[in-house]
């Protein structure tokens, strides 16, 4: 893990060699094991990894072309159906053995606690656990010798067409991932006792 956190680094030169469909498997199976709030995984993951389809994504992302360039672009998208009735939130809490009575304790709790939000204040809770399965994700990818560039500039508007999903969903991210012959640049990083505070 020290290594993978030295070296990780956002690529923006990838060479033109694809990245094997097992690697990108591992690295989402792997990926899709993060925590999340709850337990609830309100994410999806979209992979993109044809040359036409990449090129397009490209320009959705303000036409930056690591994006175009890459092997594989992950998009991970949020979700905000997370009302305490709906299908999803029944499977996510049915998934582990409970009694009628627990079941419909936990469904009341999620009705309590989403069912007063709105749509916004929902995916804003969903975007932040997707932030935590894409730090995940590029340093699964960096243990494998996949580099990645994190992207956060696109058109909304137009990458969430390109997502092509209903509107409980939203694109918070895209994941630019392929190889390398780019080095490392120096880790430029505040100190320890700059970000860390001992009480």
């Amino acid at each position: 893990m020290k290594n993978i956190m030295q070296n990780r680094f956002s690529c923006r030169n990838f060479t033109s060699k694809k990245i094997a469909k097992e690697a990108i498997d591992e690295i989402l199976d792997l990926t899709r094991l993060s925590p999340s709030s709850c337990g609830l995984e309100p994410w999806k993951f979209m992979v993109v990894s044809k040359s036409d389809d990449l090129a397009e994504l490209g320009e959705i992302c303000n036409n930056q072309d690591h994006v175009k360039n890459c092997s594989h672009a992950i998009i991970i998208i949020a979700r905000n159906d997370l009302k305490g009735g709906c299908e999803f939130i029944r499977h996510q809490v049915d998934r582990k053995p409970r009694t009628p009575e627990r079941l419909q304790k936990a469904l009341d709790h999620f009705a309590a606690r989403f069912d007063p939000q709105s749509d916004d204040e929902i995916m804003a809770y969903a975007t932040n656990q997707c932030y935590m399965a894409c730090a995940n994700l590029v340093n699964i990818a960096q243990s494998l010798d996949v580099k990645s560039c994190i992207v956060a500039g696109f058109d909304l508007e137009k990458l969430t067409k390109f997502v092509g999903l209903d509107e409980h969903f939203k694109p918070v991210l895209v994941v630019a991932l392929g190889y390398s012959d780019e080095k490392a640049p120096a880790k430029t990083r505040q100190s320890f006792d700059q970000v860390v505070i001992q009480k």
